[in-house]
């Protein structure tokens, strides 16, 4: 990689990773029906897509640790599992959307972009509640459960309902270069 492309692939997961920060600790103060929505999942969507999977998964990390501070209840249970599924979850999301982007773009684009986009979502959902059963022994029950099902579903359609405005960023970002 020549040396400006690095600076460039630096500078903008660093962009994206304050912006993650913000956009996490802002969506704790936006609730619709009860449900706090994760809009940094988009930033680390794109920071997968644009600059590949490890600035996915340091902008996911920088995601975990904004959500590792908000989780008071679970680090009463457990801190250890807290601090554990709080990094897991988004940076393994944002590590596997850069892969499955990098294995798929060259084929469809479009299609590779609308996949990453959504896989976000599943695994940072996924991890959560296999987290959540290995180290919370399922302390919050049937209350987390639908809480988890609705926050899942709104997230999911809302970065599924984005992906067109990502894959424009992407094509107009990609040609930049």
């Amino acid at each position: 990689m020549k040396r400006n492309e690095l600076t460039h692939k630096i500078v903008g997961t660093a962009v994206l990773l304050s912006l993650t920060a913000v956009l996490t600790y802002v969506s704790n103060y936006i609730v619709i029906a009860g449900i706090s929505i994760n809009l940094s999942l988009i930033t680390i969507v794109v920071a997968s897509i644009i600059y590949g999977p490890l600035s996915g998964l340091i902008v996911g990390l920088a995601n975990g640790v904004v959500v590792m501070f908000s989780a008071a209840a679970f680090f009463a249970i457990n801190p250890f599992g807290t601090v554990l599924v709080c990094l897991l979850k988004s940076g393994l999301a944002g590590l596997i959307s850069g892969f499955i982007y990098k294995a798929l773009h060259s084929k469809n684009n479009h299609f590779a972009v609308v996949l990453s986009s959504i896989i976000v979502p599943i695994v940072n959902t996924s991890i959560f509640i296999v987290g959540s059963l290995i180290f919370f022994n399922g302390a919050f029950g049937q209350l987390i459960s639908l809480f988890v099902t609705a926050n899942f579903l709104v997230e999911f359609a809302l970065t599924l309902l984005l992906s067109p405005s990502i894959y424009y960023l992407v094509k107009v970002i990609k040609n930049r270069k």
